[in-house]
């Protein structure tokens, strides 16, 4: 068996911290597992401003850069500096991004690489949606590959927004659609070469749910504990730190009211996929802090004080979820949040579960069919989307960047200066 990591986390639009994130990255591994896990798939949402999101390539750099920092700072914590961990690929859509990293010897196992990606945001945009990589690894003793499949997901916000969450659910399996050419509209870094490279990619247009296939659904898919907003005092009975399960500020309380669990239950979103039980507290929303700490990062941890400063606007939620789908070959070992991030109002989530190192087949290929079948204008819709993106994204660029108001106060000089000079060459 090798070992597996997932984390989400929403990053609030701001860059990762890596010396706040890194020493608590692996926190979900126990200390009798392998000093690093052999594969990590990190979920983004709200990986950076709607700007840079959608215009993408090295706008997005810095960003997907400060996660890399963490991710090495918690390999050289973990391994004390013996094992470090490689970049096998990134790719993003929109504001909804997934990272792969691998122990060099299960990196050079990967014998391809697949991309998809669907919005389901605003005309079918990025600003929510899923992206998602499949990787064909080879196998000691087979010629056959183990196929693992990773979606990084957003779906609709707000209390009230049960049904469209469930459409986004739905929308992202009809859409979200694999293909093996690189340069399919889907915003990359550099990823590590395909050393090992000897098997034949498979067929284009496969969907999510494919025979051989571990898949993985983690990301801010939204499900709230309440249906409406809060009334202005409901936060005086928001959940606290205590280690009693009786008391009237644990968070189990709430779990009886998750959207998520209630509309699984009754089969009608992340059909075939399966969550360990939840033993963490609420993941969002913790209450904002000024600008000026987070410059500084002098926001302290206020769990380890004693008490969570949720905002007063939302319910504490458990909008961060990692599920998977059901398989023998699959053992989920612990789920849990990571500490408080002083740059999100989200805590991330991370799993951590050992796969059978063989292909899936037979009684532990369980999941092979899809709930909804692919849509056939998957293609045009994408397409069309990215262009509106790209629109999008310039004109976000233009009226709310530094950068693209310095573009338009040059222009705008300019175009006063050369006014200013016809007129005084026409006296």
């Amino acid at each position: 068996m090798f070992e597996l990591y997932l984390v989400t986390f929403n990053c609030a639009r701001n860059l990762v911290d890596p010396e706040s994130l890194g020493p608590s990255l692996f926190n979900a591994l126990p200390p009798t597992a392998a000093s690093l896990p052999d594969v990590l798939a990190i979920s983004l949402q709200e990986v950076s401003p709607i700007a840079y999101s959608f215009l993408g390539g090295s706008f997005l750099s810095p960003y997907f850069d400060h996660v890399t920092q963490a991710v090495n700072l918690a390999s050289e914590i973990r391994s004390h500096g013996h094992e470090r961990l490689e970049h096998v690929a990134t790719r993003s859509l929109g504001m909804t991004a997934l990272m792969i990293y691998a122990k060099p010897h299960m990196a050079q196992r990967i014998q391809w690489l697949q991309s998809a990606g669907a919005g389901v945001g605003f005309w079918n945009m990025g600003n929510k949606g899923a992206v998602a990589l499949r990787l064909g690894l080879s196998c000691p003793g087979s010629d056959d590959l183990l196929k693992l499949t990773f979606t990084a997901a957003h779906l609709a916000p707000m209390e009230c927004n049960i049904e469209a969450r469930n459409r986004d659910w739905s929308s992202i399996v009809q859409n979200l659609v694999f293909e093996n050419n690189e340069s399919s509209g889907y915003s990359s870094s550099e990823q590590v070469p395909l050393l090992s490279s000897s098997s034949d990619p498979p067929e284009d247009n496969n969907g999510l749910f494919t025979s051989g296939n571990h898949v993985f659904f983690a990301g801010d898919l939204n499900y709230r504990t309440h249906d409406k907003p809060p009334g202005p005092d409901a936060w005086k009975s928001y959940p606290q730190p205590t280690s009693s399960r009786d008391s009237d500020e644990h968070f189990s309380h709430l779990l009886g009211k998750d959207q998520l669990a209630q509309e699984r239950d009754s089969n009608r979103t992340l059909h075939g996929l399966d969550e360990l039980p939840i033993t963490f507290p609420p993941t969002y929303k913790l209450s904002s802090h000024s600008s000026e700490q987070l410059a500084t990062h002098k926001r302290s941890n206020s769990e380890e004080e004693g008490y969570w400063n949720w905002s007063k606007h939302r319910y504490p939620s458990w909008c961060d979820r990692i599920l998977y789908s059901r398989s023998r070959a699959l053992k989920p070992q612990t789920y849990t949040a990571l500490p408080i991030q002083h740059t999100s109002d989200h805590r991330p989530v991370a799993l951590y579960a050992r796969v059978d190192d063989k292909p899936l087949q037979g009684p532990d290929d369980i999941r092979s069919s899809t709930p909804f079948s692919i849509n056939p204008h998957w293609k045009s819709r994408r397409d069309t989307a990215r262009k509106l993106e790209i629109i999008v994204g310039s004109l976000s660029y233009v009226v709310l960047t530094p950068q693209g108001n310095a573009i338009v106060v040059t222009l705008a000089t300019l175009a006063l200066a050369g006014w200013w000079l016809a007129v005084s060459l026409s006296r």
